[in-house]
C-alpha cells in the first residue's frame, strides 16, 4: 500500500493512521424553478437570486466538465428581467399593504421613475396598441425612432418634474342602443406614464379590494363573475337587482376620488400626476374643453380609478347587507337577494350611491326573478328545472340576444358585397372574430347558439361566393360542411368545453 494508489482513491497521511479519501463527485445542483429564486421572504439570504438551501460545496458551477453540465449559467440568465424586478416590487408593496390595512405610503414617486417600471409600462401600452393622441405620435413611430431613447427622455421629465400631460383626443363609438359613447384617447407618452403609476399603486389597493369586484383586476375577469353569479343563483339567491349607473365615468367627482386615493397614497408628486391627468382637458374638432368632472374612458389609469371610486360601495354592502351577494364588474353590477324581495334593498343602494355622487339609471335598472332571466356581461342567466330531476333547479347560461346580434353584425360587415378579395383574405378577418367570440362562451350552455352562428356564417359565405363567381344556380347552395372546414373556416360548433 505504501506509495500505491488505487483508482478513484487518494491516500492522506494523518499521524499513524492513513485515511482513504474518495475523490468527490459533485452531482448536486441548485435547481430553482421559475420565480422561486426571486421570491420575497422564505428561506433565502439577503443576496438576490442565491439559493440558501444548497450548501457551499454544492451547485451547478462545481460540476466537473462543461459537457456534463445541463444548466449553463450565462449572463442573461444570471440577470433578472425588468418584468421580474417589477414583480418583486409589486409583491413587496402588496404584502406591506395587506399586513397593515390602515397604512399609507408616502414614498412612491421614485419607484414610478425606475427604468424597469417604465419598460414594463411601455410593453403593456405596446401590446394594447391603440390610436394616436392629439400629437399624432404612434407606437410604430416611436419604435422606429428608438424605444430606449423615448423612455429615457420620459424618465428625465418625470425626475425633473417637467412632465405635463396633453389633452385627450375625443372620439365617439356606437353603443348597442344606437347612442354614442365618448372615449378619451391620451397620447402614447401619457399612456406610458399612467401605466407606470398604475404598476406602482395597484398592489396597494388590490390588498383592500373585495372579492365581489371583478372588473379590470389582475387574475380576475368576466368569467369568474359569470361563474359566481351562476353559483349563487343556483344556491337560492334568485331575486336579482340588475343595476345600471347613468354616465358613471363622466360623473366621477375629482375631489372625492383624490380623497379615496389618499387613503393609501400620500406621495404628493403621485397625487399631483393623477390630478393633472384628470384635469388635462378634452380636444374635439380642434377645440379644447376643460374637464372639471369625470375620468376619460380610454385612459390607462381610468379602470383602476373607477374601482377605487366604487370600493366604498363594495365595503359597505359586504358589511351591512350580508343577506345578499353583490357582483360588480367596473360600473356594471347585480345584487342577488335570497330572503327578502329586491325592493327592500333599493333605498339603501340609492342612498349610498348618492353619497358617491353617482346616479342610478332608472330606465335600465330591473328587479326580476332569476326564472324570468336577466343579462349581465353579454350572458343570459335563467334558473330552470334540470332535465334529470325536475324537482331541482339550476342556473343555465348562454349568449344573450345582444351578443348573438353583435357577432352576426361583425360577420355581415366582413362578408360584405366587396368580392375583390380572395376567400383566404376574408377568412383571415373572419376567423379571429369567431375564435374570440367562441372562447368567451364555450364553457356555458351554448351548443344551440354555436350551431346557429355556424349556420349563419356558412349562409353568408355562400352568398358571398355566389356574388364573387356570379353563380345563381340552386346547386351552389348544397355545398357540404366539410368543404368549409377544408377551406379554413373556423367552425365553433362542437367546441363547448367541459365545465370544471
Amino acid at each position: 500500500m505504501n506509495g500505491r494508489k488505487r483508482e478513484g482513491t487518494v491516500e492522506i497521511p494523518c499521524g499513524r493512521r492513513r485515511l482513504r479519501h474518495r475523490k468527490p463527485t459533485y452531482k448536486a445542483r441548485a435547481e430553482v424553478a421559475g420565480d422561486a429564486a426571486w421570491e420575497v421572504g422564505g428561506g433565502h439570504i439577503s443576496e438576490e437570486g442565491v439559493d440558501s438551501k444548497t450548501r457551499r460545496s454544492e451547485g451547478p458551477l462545481l460540476e466537473p466538465g462543461f459537457r456534463r453540465r445541463r444548466d449553463c449559467v450565462t449572463a442573461p440568465k444570471a440577470q433578472r428581467t425588468p418584468f421580474e424586478k417589477v414583480r418583486v416590487l409589486q409583491r413587496k408593496l402588496y404584502r406591506a399593504a395587506k399586513a397593515q390595512p390602515q397604512r399609507t405610503f408616502g414614498v412612491l414617486y421614485d419607484k414610478v421613475c425606475r427604468l424597469e417600471v417604465l419598460e414594463v409600462a411601455w410593453d403593456q401600452v405596446r401590446r394594447n396598441r391603440g390610436a394616436a393622441g392629439v400629437d399624432g405620435e404612434t407606437i410604430e413611430a416611436i419604435e422606429a425612432r428608438g424605444v430606449l431613447g423615448f423612455l429615457l427622455a420620459l424618465r428625465e421629465e418625470l425626475i425633473s418634474e417637467r412632465y405635463r400631460p396633453q389633452a385627450v383626443r375625443r372620439v365617439f363609438i356606437p353603443k348597442p342602443d344606437g347612442r354614442q359613447r365618448p372615449l378619451g384617447i391620451p397620447g402614447v407618452k401619457d399612456r406610458v406614464a399612467q401605466a407606470a403609476v398604475r404598476i406602482v399603486i395597484e398592489p396597494l389597493f388590490e390588498a383592500s379590494f373585495r372579492a365581489g369586484s371583478y372588473g379590470f383586476r389582475p387574475k380576475r375577469g368576466a368569467k369568474q363573475a359569470i361563474y359566481d353569479i351562476r353559483k349563487w343563483v343556483t344556491y337560492g339567491y334568485d331575486r336579482v337587482i340588475d343595476l345600471d349607473l347613468k354616465s358613471y365615468f363622466d360623473t366621477i367627482s375629482h375631489e372625492l376620488l383624490i380623497k379615496l386615493v389618499q387613503r393609501r397614497v400620500r406621495d404628493p408628486r403621485v397625487l399631483r400626476l393623477i390630478r393633472r391627468w384628470l384635469r388635462a382637458g378634452v380636444m374635439h374638432d380642434g377645440v379644447r374643453e376643460e374637464t372639471l368632472i369625470g375620468s376619460p374612458q380610454g385612459a390607462v389609469i381610468s379602470p383602476l380609478l373607477s374601482n377605487i371610486y366604487l370600493h366604498p360601495l363594495d365595503l359597505y354592502w359586504e358589511r351591512e347587507v350580508k343577506a345578499t351577494k353583490m357582483v360588480r364588474y367596473a360600473d356594471d353590477l347585480v345584487v342577488l337577494c335570497r330572503w327578502k324581495p329586491p325592493e327592500t334593498y333599493m333605498p339603501k343602494l340609492r342612498q349610498f350611491l348618492a353619497r358617491l355622487r353617482v346616479t342610478v339609471n332608472e330606465d335600465k335598472t330591473r328587479m326580476v326573478a332569476a326564472r324570468e332571466g336577466f343579462d349581465f356581461l353579454g350572458v343570459h342567466f335563467r334558473k330552470q328545472p334540470t332535465r334529470r330531476d325536475p324537482q331541482r333547479s339550476f342556473c343555465y347560461c348562454w349568449p344573450s340576444r345582444r351578443s348573438m346580434q353583435r357577432v352576426r353584425d361583425k360577420v355581415k360587415a366582413i362578408l360584405d358585397r366587396n368580392t375583390l378579395p380572395s376567400l383566404k383574405e376574408k377568412l383571415d378577418q373572419l376567423n379571429p372574430v369567431l375564435r374570440g367570440w367562441s372562447a368567451y362562451f364555450n364553457w356555458l350552455n351554448s351548443a344551440q347558439h354555436f350551431r346557429k352562428v355556424d349556420q349563419y356564417v356558412t349562409f353568408k359565405l355562400r352568398r358571398w361566393l355566389q356574388a364573387k363567381h356570379q353563380r345563381r344556380r340552386r346547386a351552389f347552395w348544397k355545398t357540404p360542411l366539410a368543404y368549409w372546414r377544408e377551406a379554413g373556416v373556423y367552425g365553433i360548433q362542437g367546441r363547448i368545453a367541459p365545465t370544471r
